[in-house]
């Protein structure tokens, strides 16, 4: 009985110190070579990535492995979860859907034999449905039970970033600056906007979407009659999706930057400079922190509201995969081949 008294206060303890983040590593799990992908948590599992093509999912708790699929390509984008299942693509334009619990594979989708099917990130899941977008200028839906073709929407446009669906619609933005809304059930596209050059993966957050380019600018339409709120330009590349947290958006450049902008108005509210090189990895909100990391290995934490660097985190490597933070925890893929829990 004392056993089990301990073993609850101990809980207790843990739980009442999860919101609070020190920056101190929990645990540090190995893979055989360099993380490529985001990061993902669900159902007790960190799942990421390496450039081998092995997707592991460790244990949140421990850092322990509970199992790794052994893929064909480096892994692209960040794993999807829907229900009891992990979605991955692979750069080859493989898509692999797998059971969370144990890692077996439920279907595998191959790219079709065009000699342009390559995937350069990952998927978006929602009703039932699996989107993603191939190097052949289309945009795919398939079944998430099975893996089976639904349709295909064709672009007049390279297409690269990962689509997003959120509030029943699905979103895409094409290398070419053209932004569309497209019906999920049909592929039919509905509407739309546009940037004067490559739009990275849409953010929806409170009814609207958020789109930023790499001619610098971020924009902010309501969804219900594609009213366009805000534009604003940031005077750099911006090189990551849209983060939404806190009445911001926060966005990372090709630069080295850092922005954060007023999400009602699009002001401009403060410029950070990470001095790691380009940031490809999407910012991460969470406690009032905006968690960044930069293409020489280095996490900047900074104030979400002020934009001061509160400290620093340095990997081996580049932090190219977007991290994820739950439970008062931060997940980070470097590609030093490390994937830290930092607590």
């Amino acid at each position: 009985m004392k056993r089990i008294f301990y073993a609850a206060l101990c809980a207790l303890l843990l739980a009442g110190q999860a919101g609070a983040w020190r920056g101190e590593v929990g645990w540090t799990f190995q893979a055989g070579s360099g993380l490529t992908s985001g990061v993902a948590v669900a159902g007790g599992l960190v799942l990421a990535g390496d450039g081998d093509g092995t997707l592991y999912a460790v244990q949140r708790a421990s850092g322990q492995q509970a199992w790794a699929y052994q893929g064909t390509n480096t892994i692209v984008g960040t794993p999807s979860v829907l229900e009891d299942k992990v979605i991955f693509a692979q750069a080859d334009g493989t898509l692999t859907c797998l059971r969370l619990s144990d890692g077996s594979v439920v279907w595998q989708s191959l790219p079709p034999d065009t000699g342009a099917a390559t995937l350069t990130d990952g998927t978006a899941v929602g009703g039932g449905k699996v989107f993603l977008v191939r190097g052949d200028e289309k945009l795919y839906a398939l079944s998430a039970a099975d893996g089976k073709p639904l349709w295909s929407y064709e672009s007049s446009q390279e297409l690269r970033s990962a689509p997003a669906f959120a509030e029943g619609v699905l979103l895409l933005g094409e290398q070419g600056g053209v932004f569309s809304v497209i019906d999920p059930e049909s592929g039919r596209r509905l509407t739309g906007g546009g940037a004067g050059g490559a739009i990275n993966t849409p953010t929806v957050s409170d009814g609207s979407a958020f789109f930023s380019s790499w001619d610098g600018s971020v924009q902010r339409i309501k969804l219900k009659g594609n009213i366009p709120q805000w534009k604003a330009s940031v005077g750099d590349p911006v090189t990551t999706p849209p983060a939404v947290g806190q009445g911001k958006v926060f966005v990372g450049t090709g630069r080295g930057n850092i922005a954060a902008l007023d999400a009602k108005s699009g002001n401009i509210l403060w410029q950070f400079n990470t001095q790691g090189g380009e940031v490809m990895a999407q910012p991460v909100v969470g406690e009032g922190m905006v968690f960044a990391g930069g293409g020489q290995g280095v996490l900047s934490i900074l104030n979400a509201a002020t934009g001061k660097l509160l400290s620093t985190f340095t990997t081996g490597a580049a932090i190219n995969g977007t991290p994820a933070f739950e439970g008062g925890v931060l997940y980070l893929g470097s590609g030093d081949g490390s994937l830290y829990a930092i607590m």
